[in-house]
């Protein structure tokens, strides 16, 4: 569903007035709270794990030699650590609180070994790159905005459902409408199960302790 479709889904969900909305901008009053709650809902359901799967993306920095900064993708939100590389060669992922204290100057070493996230962003090598090339990793997405009519959620369709009923929750919280409240959690519950297994990556065995 597009973003028109899940507010037009959530209007008859909640059971609203008329056939709308017919455009998620220039709303005002009941439908104007109908699009800013499957906005809120879609935001929030993204920021309740950080590595869905549909919010995993491939990322590839040109970087260039004897220059240590480099701006990472906008949309990024963590990095998979056992995925970082700067010209195929791997990089260990170091808090900017150690970064600061032992790779503040370069350290001249003929490749770079460890690669930070400064507070403010950008990403710092331990030393310059001694050729151009890329700083290449997987990562996961910030939250994708829904904008305009046609912005389709990134997720899976099969699960767009739960966005319709984490929406029909705030709906149900403004009406003071208990069986509304009650029928969204449920919905919610039962479509988020089944994502949460599907869209999650496995929790890896750690092997037996003795």
């Amino acid at each position: 569903m597009t973003f028109l479709q899940l507010c037009q889904r959530l209007r008859q969900e909640a059971g609203a007035a008329g056939t709308g909305p017919q455009n998620v901008a220039g709303q005002n009053g009941e439908y104007a709270r109908l699009v800013s709650w499957v906005q809120q809902a879609w935001r929030e359901i993204q920021l309740s794990r950080e590595r869905w799967r549909f919010a995993w993306a491939q990322a590839s920095v040109p970087v260039v030699a004897d220059f240590r900064n480099y701006s990472p993708p906008g949309d990024l939100r963590a990095w998979d650590d056992q995925t970082l590389a700067c010209n195929g060669e791997p990089l260990a992922a170091v808090p900017w609180a150690v970064f600061r204290k032992e790779y503040a100057d370069d350290t001249g070493q003929p490749h770079p070994r460890f690669l930070t996230r400064r507070p403010d962003g950008l990403l710092l090598l331990d030393t310059s790159p001694k050729e151009d090339g890329a700083l290449t990793f997987e990562y996961w997405r910030t939250p994708q905005a829904l904008a305009d009519n046609g912005t389709t959620p990134r997720m899976p369709e099969q699960y767009h459902m739960v966005i319709v009923y984490r929406a029909l929750l705030y709906y149900g919280l403004y009406e003071n409408a208990p069986e509304v409240v009650q029928a969204a959690r449920s919905g919610e519950a039962r479509i988020m199960e089944e994502m949460v297994r599907d869209q999650l990556p496995m929790v890896e065995s750690g092997g037996p302790l003795a």
